[in-house]
């Protein structure tokens, strides 16, 4: 078996639908991967955005129904507190 030997006066001959239907296929994987890329992008800077939103306007909201939730316990326990005050003069008196 005699293996070809590649030199200066090499040649490669191809058929020329052969060669449209290459660049057709490179330009189109090469066309798919910009779009992939760009769609990536594009998902990447909303989800920048989601997190700034959320950041912004999601926990200044929890941060303010903490705070209430908070009031809420201490009137609370002043309440029980008053109440059990007078249940004790309501006891002292009987």
């Amino acid at each position: 078996m005699t293996v070809p030997k590649i030199n200066d006066d090499s040649a490669l001959s191809i058929n020329i639908k052969w060669l449209v239907q290459i660049i057709i296929l490179v330009g189109g994987a090469v066309l798919l991967f910009t779009r992939l890329e760009k769609r990536v992008s594009d998902l990447e800077d909303e989800a920048k955005a989601l997190r700034y939103n959320q950041n912004t306007y999601v926990f200044p909201d929890i941060r303010v129904l903490e705070g209430e939730v908070l009031d809420f316990k201490l009137s609370r326990e002043r309440f029980i507190k008053d109440i059990q005050r007078i249940n004790e003069k309501i006891d002292e008196n009987h």
